[in-house]
């Protein structure tokens, strides 16, 4: 059975980073308007600068350090992001051509993506050089083995 490395989906891994960033963003506004709030009641409605449990300058600084930490993580994923997809753009290396009794084999796969199930194979003559291996896809794997549950 041939083992394949599960193919990096983009459509997915965007929308899961955006989700994040989404997340990250409300709760950077959030905290924006809260020390907004905080500065209001401190100053306007003089509420005194400790009545939120911290001084308006502890709120400040953790709002800050917060962040600093948002825009570390967004540019974690941003940077994560585009080495994947750096390395899926990336050209693969050319395979080596496959000999059969001293011919080239020109291989055709029919789907193209199909994994795994039961295929079957045709050898064509093309000339006295070269063979074309077509490959039709009888059984999909799961018909074969049952559905992943």
């Amino acid at each position: 059975m041939e083992t394949t490395e599960p193919r990096w989906d983009e459509e997915k891994t965007k929308q899961k980073y955006l989700n994040i960033s989404k997340i990250l963003f409300l709760f950077a506004i959030l905290y924006t308007l809260w020390i907004a709030l905080l500065i209001i009641g401190a100053i306007y409605l003089e509420l005194g600068p400790k009545w939120a449990a911290l001084t308006i300058e502890q709120w400040t600084l953790t709002g800050i350090f917060l962040i600093a930490i948002i825009i570390g993580i967004e540019s974690i994923l941003l940077l994560h992001y585009s080495l994947l997809r750096r390395k899926q753009l990336q050209p693969e290396q050319p395979l080596q051509p496959v000999y059969l009794q001293g011919k080239q084999v020109y291989s055709y796969t029919v789907p193209d993506d199909a994994k795994g199930g039961i295929f079957s194979k045709t050898y064509i003559m093309i000339d006295d050089c070269r063979v074309l291996n077509l490959r039709y896809q009888m059984i999909l794997p799961n018909e074969l083995w049952g559905q992943k549950q």
